[in-house]
C-alpha cells in the first residue's frame, strides 16, 4: 500500500535542498529536522463522525530552518483534525519530511502552486485533483476579458481542487475542497478600468470560481478554503468576497454560505491575521465557503480561528517568526 503521494516530478536537487521563492536570494540550504515539540495547550478537534477541516495560510514554510518543522507537525498531530489545506509552502521536501515523521497522514502536492493537502490515511481517500485553470495566461494581456488569463487572477495559482472521500464507522461523504490563495495588496477597491490591479484580480478570481462551481459543481459538496487576502474593508461588500456572500448584488450567492461570517462580522482580535509583526491593523483573510448541497450540516457545525499563541504558549512575535502570521480557520460537523 502505498502511504504518500506525489503528484509532481522533483528535481534532485529537491530532494536534499530547501528551494527558494522567485523574489529570494537563491540558495541552498539544508533544513534540520528536531523532534517533535509537546504544546500541552493545544486543542484536539477530533470527534466521532465528525470531519474536521482546517485550512492555514502557513508563511513561507518552513520559515525558520529549525523549528518550523517540529513546531507544525507536533500542532497538526495534537489538533488531530481529518483534513489539511496549506498555502505558502516555500520548501515542499521539509513538508514531505514532515509527514513522513506522521503515521497517521498522507499528503498530496499540487502542480503549479504552493499548496497542500494533508490528510488521515484511514478516514480519507483521495480520489483525484484538478488545477483549475492551470492551462491559462498568468500575464496581464491589458483588457477586461479575465477569462483569457484566469490563472493571473489567480496570482498564478490556480486553485487546487481535490476530490476525497470522507469516511468513519458507517458515515461516508464526497468532498471537493478548493484550495485558493489570492493576490495580496492593494487599495481593497474594484477599478473595472484596471485589470491588473490587486483588488480587481481578486474580484474576477472569485467571480470565475463562482461561475465554475454554479455551472460544474451544483450538485455537489464543494467547500472553497484558503487566503482570499480581502484587504479593506471587512464585511460582505469587500469585492475579494462578494460574489459569494452578497446577494443583493449576486444572485448566484445564494448558491454558497460563508461558514466564518461570524467572526468577519466580530470584533478584529478575534480575526485570522493579527498583523503580529506587521503596521496593517488585523484582517480576516482566511475563510471556508460552502455550497447548497452542505447548507443542512449547517446546524450541527463549528467554525473557529485556532489562537496560535494560545496554543503554543507562545508570543505572538515568535509564533508568526516560526510558524506564521496567520492563525488556522477551522470547520467540523457532524455527517448524519
Amino acid at each position: 500500500m502505498i502511504k504518500k503521494y506525489l503528484s509532481i516530478l522533483l528535481p534532485y536537487s529537491l530532494i536534499f535542498f530547501i528551494s527558494c521563492s522567485e523574489n529570494d536570494n537563491k540558495s541552498e540550504e539544508i533544513i534540520e529536522i528536531v523532534e517533535p515539540f509537546e504544546f500541552s495547550n493545544a486543542t484536539n478537534l477530533d470527534q466521532e463522525n465528525q470531519i474536521e477541516i482546517v485550512t492555514w495560510n502557513i508563511k513561507r514554510f518552513p520559515q525558520d530552518k529549525k523549528y518550523s518543522v517540529p513546531y507544525v507537525q507536533s500542532l497538526l498531530e495534537l489538533w488531530n483534525a481529518d483534513i489539511y489545506l496549506f498555502q505558502e509552502i516555500l520548501d515542499i521536501y521539509s513538508l514531505m519530511k514532515m509527514v513522513d515523521q506522521m503515521d497517521a497522514y498522507s499528503y498530496i502536492l499540487s502542480d503549479e502552486a504552493a499548496f497542500a493537502l494533508v490528510y488521515k490515511s484511514n478516514n480519507v481517500t483521495f480520489n483525484s485533483k484538478n488545477e483549475l485553470w492551470a492551462n491559462t495566461s498568468s500575464r496581464n494581456d491589458g483588457d477586461s476579458d479575465y477569462n483569457n488569463n484566469a490563472q493571473y487572477q489567480f496570482a498564478g495559482r490556480p486553485p487546487m481542487e481535490n476530490y476525497l472521500t470522507w469516511s468513519s464507522n458507517s458515515k461516508s461523504i464526497d468532498l471537493y475542497i478548493i484550495n485558493i490563495h489570492y493576490k495580496c495588496c492593494g487599495d481593497g477597491l474594484y477599478d473595472i478600468n484596471d485589470p491588473g490591479d490587486e483588488t480587481t484580480r481578486r474580484h474576477h478570481a472569485s467571480l470565475l470560481l463562482n461561475d465554475y462551481i454554479v455551472n460544474n459543481r451544483s450538485g455537489d459538496n464543494v467547500i472553497i478554503l484558503g487566503d482570499f487576502n480581502n484587504v479593506g474593508e471587512q464585511n460582505y461588500t469587500n469585492p475579494a468576497i462578494s460574489p459569494f456572500i452578497d446577494t443583493l448584488v449576486y444572485a448566484s450567492a445564494k448558491h454558497f454560505y460563508m461558514m466564518d461570517h461570524d467572526i468577519l462580522a466580530g470584533p478584529n482580535n478575534k480575526y485570522s491575521w493579527q498583523g503580529w509583526t506587521s503596521s496593517y491593523s488585523p484582517a480576516h483573510f482566511d475563510h471556508i465557503i460552502i455550497t447548497q448541497p452542505l447548507f443542512k450540516y449547517i446546524k450541527n457545525s463549528i467554525v473557529g480561528v485556532i489562537d496560535t499563541p494560545m496554543e503554543t504558549g507562545f508570543s505572538s512575535t515568535a509564533v508568526s517568526n516560526t510558524i506564521s502570521d496567520h492563525q488556522p480557520v477551522f470547520i467540523s460537523f457532524t455527517i448524519d
